[in-house]
Order: C-alpha cells, then structure tokens, then sequence
C-alpha cells in the first residue's frame, strides 16, 4: 500500500482558504503590472511570475476539478427526489465563473511566462485587471454562496468522501 499523507481540515475550509491564497497572486500581479518595477532585481520579477504561473495552471486547475468533479455532484445530490433548481443555478454560475476565469487567465498568461522566463514584458493593464475581477467574482460565490451551502447541505459521510477525493488528487492518484 502506498503511503498517503493525512491533509487536514475541512474539505470547505480548505476551499475557502485557496481562495485567501489566490488573493495573494494578486498583490504579486499588481507589484509585477507597477510601472516603478524596473528597480527591482530581475530575479524578484522573474520568481513571482513563475509562482503565478505556477498557481493559475496547477493549483486553479486542481481547486477547480475538487469543485467541479466532486463538491457540485455532492451538492445537487444531496436534494436528490427534489427539483433543486435554486442550486443547480448556484452550481451553474459556480461553474460558468470558473470557465471566465480560464479565459482570463489565458489572456495573460503568456505575458507572465515570458517575464517567467526572464524578458523585459510590461503586463497589460486590461488583462490583470479582467483576471482579478473574475477571481475576485468567483472567490464571493463561493465564499458567500456555494461553501456556505454546501455546509448546510452535505452530511458528514458526503464531507468525508469530498476530502478523501481532494487528498487523493493532490498526491496524484485520484480517478479520472
């Protein structure tokens, strides 16, 4: 059997604590968009953009598949015999300011892989900001919306199973 390490805390509070991460990136977008950068050391410009990058293409992609493939399912499931129309919209948006977030952040992210890669690149203005704007939307739905109800809603064995499924995706082994 191969040895898994025990990731602690509430599948939800672990959600919602990627979100206070991800607040993060933005302060490092916004430093790395300062016209007055040019003073900094190459090195600062080039490490923060790759932990930018690094942060939108894994660690979204993971939070997101934890939302998409195993807290919305448990969701609506948990209104099985009904018609939850109220939350297979909240599931819906959830979903849809996720694919507007991607958009975004294929919009930018080859500016930031170049200055990743060491290239004098001026971020645009536009780009960070729609990027932002659509975490900062996404981060309010959730926070305020769907982990809320998902708290609510989900039993404790449905709880467990979500973060079985997130321990078991971040240690790459999870099902496909």
């Amino acid at each position: 059997m191969a040895f898994r390490p025990a990731l602690f805390g509430s599948p939800l509070d672990r959600l919602s604590a990627w979100h206070r991460l991800g607040e993060r990136q933005f302060e490092a977008l916004r430093w790395l968009q300062r016209a007055d950068r040019a003073a900094t050391p190459e090195a600062a410009d080039r490490h923060a953009a790759q932990g930018i990058v690094r942060y939108f293409d894994l660690s979204v992609t993971v939070h997101h598949r934890d939302e998409e493939d195993d807290l919305h399912p448990a969701l609506l499931q948990s209104m099985a015999g009904s018609d939850p129309v109220c939350l297979r919209e909240l599931v819906e948006a959830a979903t849809a300011a996720h694919r507007a977030l991607g958009q975004a952040w294929r919009q930018l992210r080859p500016s930031l892989v170049q200055l990743a890669a060491g290239e004098p690149v001026t971020l645009p203005a536009a780009e960070v900001d729609a990027l932002v704007a659509h975490c900062e939307h996404e981060f309010r739905l959730e926070d305020s919306e769907l982990l809320p109800t998902a708290a609510r809603l989900l039993t404790d064995d449905a709880l467990d199973a979500f973060r079985q499924a997130m321990d078991a995706r971040r240690v790459g082994s999870a099902p496909r």
